[in-house]
C-alpha cells in the first residue's frame, strides 16, 4: 500500500510541474494563521500542536494536535476581512481528520458602467470548506489527503469549484527535525463567472522545520510555489528581467521560533519575494520582515504577528487556539500532558 501511495503522489507532483497560466480563486493560498505569517508567511513544516497546519498539509495532523481547535483574524490593506477556522480529531493510533475552513469580505464597491454612470455599490466575497485525512505509515512518516470545496461571489457573478490537497510528512522525533511537502488545489470549476473556465490555483510547497537540541529555538525554511520556477516580478535597475539567482531566491521564506512548545514564544521570519518586490530604492520599508508573538494561558493560546509590506501598507494578524481536551479534563489533563 505504501508503494501505491508512493507512486499516486509522484503523479500528482509531476502533474501539477506542468500548469501554468492566469489562475482563479487565489485567496486559498493567502497566510493564515499568526503564527506563519510571523515565520516568513509560509511555514508549513510544523508537526507539533498546531492545527493550522493542517490546512497547508493535511498530513499534519498529529497526536499533539488531537482536541485542537484555532480561529484567525487577519486585517488586511484596504479594508480586507480575511477569517479562518481549523480543528483536528484522532480517530485511532494512526488515523486522523481534520476541518479547515476561511472566509474573505472584500467590502463593498461602487460600480459603474463603460461610460462611468453609477450602477450601484456591490460585494465581494470567497469562501472554503475541507475535511482532510491522515494516515501515519510509520514511525517517521504520514500520508494525507483532504477535500474542499470553494465558493467566490462578485456583484451578480458567482463561481464554484472542488478541489484536493495531498500530502506527505517526514518526521524525526528524535533529531526533532520535519521534512512536508505537499500538492494542493488540484480540481476544477463545476461553475464559472461568466463561461470562462480559468485554471485552479495549483502549488507546490516543501518546508523543513528543525528544533535545535541546546536551544529552545526551531528554525523553518520554506520553498513555495515550486509548481512555476519564474515567480518574480518587475525588472532590474537596468531594466532587465530578473536572473536566476533573483528568481530562485523568491521561493524561499524563513522563520525562527524561539520556545517552541512552551508558554510563551516569540517569533521572527522574512519572506523573500516579499521583500524584493516591494523594495523602494534608498528607502528603508522593512518589505519582506514578519514578527509576532505566542501566549498560553491555561487553555488558551493567543497569537499575534505583524507582516510588512510597504510604508502605509501591512497586515495584523490575531489567532486564538483552544485545547478541549484540557478545558474538559481541567487537573487531569495537565498532569499527562504538562506543555500543552
Amino acid at each position: 500500500m505504501t508503494k501505491k501511495l508512493a507512486f499516486v503522489f509522484l503523479f500528482l507532483t509531476v502533474f501539477g510541474f506542468g500548469q501554468d497560466g492566469t489562475r482563479v480563486y487565489e485567496f486559498v493560498n493567502i497566510t493564515t494563521s499568526p503564527r506563519q505569517a510571523a515565520l516568513g508567511g509560509n511555514a508549513q513544516s510544523m508537526w507539533d500542536a498546531d492545527p493550522n497546519m493542517t490546512y497547508w498539509n493535511p498530513a499534519l495532523a498529529n497526536e499533539q494536535s488531537h482536541g485542537q481547535v484555532a480561529l484567525n483574524y487577519v486585517s488586511y490593506m484596504a479594508d480586507v476581512k480575511f477569517g479562518t477556522f481549523s480543528g483536528v480529531y484522532q480517530y485511532d493510533d494512526d488515523e486522523f481528520f481534520s476541518l479547515n475552513a476561511q472566509y474573505i469580505d472584500y467590502g463593498d464597491f461602487r460600480g459603474a458602467d463603460e461610460n462611468g454612470n453609477l450602477t450601484g455599490d456591490f460585494s465581494a466575497k470567497d469562501a472554503m470548506i475541507s475535511l482532510g485525512y491522515a494516515l501515519n505509515l510509520s514511525d517517521f512518516f504520514t500520508v494525507g489527503a483532504s477535500a474542499k470545496y470553494i465558493n467566490s461571489r462578485i456583484e451578480s457573478y458567482s463561481s464554484h469549484a472542488i478541489a484536493a490537497d495531498v500530502g506527505i510528512v517526514f518526521h524525526d522525533i528524535d533529531y526533532n527535525t520535519n521534512v512536508s511537502l505537499a500538492v494542493r488545489n488540484l480540481g476544477f470549476q463545476l461553475q464559472t463567472y461568466a463561461g470562462t473556465k480559468e485554471k485552479m490555483p495549483l502549488q507546490i510547497n516543501l518546508g523543513m522545520s528543525h528544533r535545535l537540541e541546546h536551544v529552545p529555538l526551531e528554525l523553518s525554511l520554506t520553498l513555495h510555489d515550486l509548481q512555476k520556477f519564474d515567480i518574480s516580478y518587475g525588472v532590474d535597475d537596468n531594466g532587465n528581467e530578473p536572473k536566476f539567482g533573483r528568481k530562485f531566491i523568491d521561493h524561499v521564506s524563513m522563520g525562527a521560533e524561539l520556545f517552541p512548545g512552551r508558554g510563551f514564544n516569540l517569533r521572527l521570519g522574512y519572506n523573500f519575494k516579499r521583500g524584493n518586490e516591494l523594495a523602494i530604492d534608498d528607502k528603508r520599508t522593512f518589505a519582506g520582515l514578519t514578527y509576532g508573538f505566542g501566549l498560553r494561558i491555561s487553555s488558551f493560546r493567543f497569537d499575534f504577528a505583524h507582516a510588512n509590506y510597504y510604508r502605509g501598507a501591512n497586515s495584523t494578524h490575531f489567532g486564538m487556539i483552544i485545547n478541549l481536551d484540557r478545558l474538559i479534563q481541567g487537573r487531569n489533563y495537565w498532569r499527562s500532558n504538562p506543555y500543552y
